[in-house]
């Protein structure tokens, strides 16, 4: 978790905020307030009205892991029409994927001819 006294101060001196104000609003002194810009941490519900009162995220404050897990988009194709992208997981079966991507891609192809007048639907061979 980062400091939250060096934060706090941070923001409220760089957007010029009232000090006074701000502690008004977290329901606390001003002297108290002071004190806090020295505190690494405080109550999570005194955390959670100072930065509310001084217009930041509470969440600012953790150190939020990535998570583990991810879906990735391994295969992406971009095409006059639209994107294609195809997600692989561990339960699919990765060729018929594949073969569905190049399908997909092999008419969007045909399709694009077609509609810039280099082929016609007569001899696409369909």
């Amino acid at each position: 978790m980062k400091h939250i006294g060096q934060i706090l101060k941070k923001h409220i001196e760089d957007n010029h905020l009232k000090k006074g104000k701000i502690a008004e609003k977290a329901g606390i002194t001003y002297n108290y307030l002071s004190a806090i810009f020295k505190q690494a941490s405080c109550d999570a519900g005194l955390l959670e009205r100072l930065y509310v009162a001084a217009g930041l995220n509470p969440g600012i404050v953790f150190d939020v892991p990535e998570p583990v897990s991810k879906n990735l988009s391994d295969i992406n194709a971009s095409t006059y029409l639209g994107n294609a992208s195809v997600q692989i997981s561990q339960n699919e079966n990765l060729r018929e994927l594949l073969a569905e991507k190049e399908r997909m891609i092999a008419e969007k192809e045909r399709t694009i001819q077609i509609l810039m007048g280099n082929l016609t639907p007569a001899n696409s061979g369909q």
